[in-house]
C-alpha cells in the first residue's frame, strides 16, 4: 500500500481540531478574555464519562432532520410548480376541448 496516504494527514489534523475544541469546551483551556477555571475560585465538575460526546451526537442528528425536511420541503414545492400533462384532469379538459 501507499505509505503516503493523504487521509491519514487529514485524519491526524482534524483529531488535533476536535481534541482542541473538547479542551476549550470542557474548560481546561480557557477561552481569550476568560480567566482559567482555577484563578476565579470556581471549578468545572469532571464530566467524563461515557457521554463524553452527547453533544456531538445531538448535532449530528439534528443536522440530519434538518436536510431530511429541507428536502422534503423543496422536493413538495417544486412538485407543486411544475404543470404535469399526463394529470388525469388535464388529459380530460384536452379531450372535452377537442369534442366540441
Amino acid at each position: 500500500m501507499d505509505e503516503n496516504n493523504r487521509t491519514e494527514t487529514w485524519h491526524q489534523s482534524l483529531q488535533a481540531v476536535l481534541n482542541a475544541l473538547n479542551q476549550t469546551l470542557r474548560g481546561a483551556v480557557p477561552c481569550p478574555g476568560e480567566p482559567p477555571a482555577g484563578a476565579a475560585g470556581t471549578t468545572r465538575g469532571g464530566h467524563g464519562g461515557r457521554n463524553d460526546n452527547a453533544y456531538m451526537y445531538i448535532l449530528f442528528v439534528m443536522t440530519l432532520f434538518a436536510a431530511t425536511v429541507g428536502s422534503l420541503i423543496l422536493g413538495y414545492t417544486r412538485s407543486r410548480k411544475v404543470d404535469k400533462r399526463s394529470d388525469p384532469y388535464h388529459v380530460y379538459i384536452k379531450n372535452r376541448v377537442s369534442m366540441i
